[in-house]
């Protein structure tokens, strides 16, 4: 058995007890007695000291431990329920989009129509707004799939960003899976302007932000995003890279994704900011991870 204290260890004892003999007179063994409660008193003292430091730090690295194992279940449970309705939602997009070619070409009979003079205005801009409607319901589909997937491929990649080692201010690397850039600049969302007017005069569209600070989805993961943004761009396409190349030269910190498999291009983003890894209080991952 491991000893609870090493501060009196045995070769200490008999040089103590006899210096409390060396205090009694000669036949004085009541002196001797209190001496000796004394120092059984000390001992007892000191290894109740100890076992009751040993609980604390027991029970503390316990309770860690213990909130540690019940936040990577509560995220776990949180990625399931985004799996399974990403699924669900990934059904509706393909009813969503046969609705949008049946519109199309309905739409498009129905112009041919009006041009004949056949039918009304009227009933163009009906089969117009419908089309129009059914197009919009796409669109959310295809970005909520999106910015699932970045969730997702951010929690999956947690434990690897985690395990990382720290990196310089100004450090860079880059792997198979992530691109990091430890930027020394002072970001904050105040300077997202700067990056999406870039954006837009070099591209001539706007940048493809999917979550802007914090976010239900980052809530529910448990993730600080208060300070960051992602961007749904490969960080390897022409865009990507235009905009990885910016945001270095502007000191801005950020962590590309290829994705959370080699190859693969599923949840592939830019993050910029730091990495949202700290865990947030108080955010209700209980909640049931739905469509928005």
């Amino acid at each position: 058995m491991t000893p609870l204290t090493t501060g009196i260890g045995p070769h200490r004892l008999e040089p103590m007890f006899n210096r409390f003999a060396q205090l009694a007179s000669p036949g004085s063994l009541g002196f001797i007695g209190f001496g000796l409660a004394i120092f059984l008193s000390t001992i007892s003292s000191n290894a109740a000291s100890a076992q009751d430091k040993a609980n604390k730090s027991t029970g503390s690295a316990s309770r860690s431990s213990a909130a540690d194992a019940e936040l990577a279940r509560l995220r776990a449970d949180t990625i399931e329920k985004m799996k399974q309705t990403r699924a669900g939602t990934e059904k509706l997009l393909a009813l969503h989009e046969d609705e949008v070619k049946k519109l199309t070409a309905e739409y498009r009979q129905r112009q041919e129509l009006y041009n004949q003079g056949l039918i009304s205005r009227a009933e163009l801009n009906q089969t117009e707004r419908a089309r129009a409607a059914a197009m919009i319901r796409m669109d959310e589909d295809k970005r909520w799939i999106a910015e699932t997937d970045i969730a997702i491929t951010e929690a999956s990649m947690r434990d690897v960003l985690v395990g990382l080692p720290a990196m310089a201010p100004g450090g860079y690397s880059e792997s198979g899976t992530l691109i990091r850039f430890n930027g020394t600049a002072s970001w904050s969302l105040a300077d997202a302007a700067k990056i999406e007017k870039f954006f837009s005069q070099a591209f001539g569209h706007v940048l493809p932000i999917t979550a802007f600070g914090q976010t239900p989805t980052h809530d529910r993961l448990r993730f600080d995003h208060r300070n960051a943004m992602d961007v749904a761009l490969h960080p390897d396409s022409n865009e990507g890279r235009s905009l990885l190349s910016y945001l270095r030269q502007a000191g801005v910190p950020f962590i590309a994704f290829r994705s959370a498999v080699p190859g693969a291009a599923t949840g592939a983003h830019i993050h910029i900011g730091n990495p949202s890894l700290r865990a947030v209080a108080g955010a209700d991952s209980q909640g049931v991870c739905c469509k928005r």
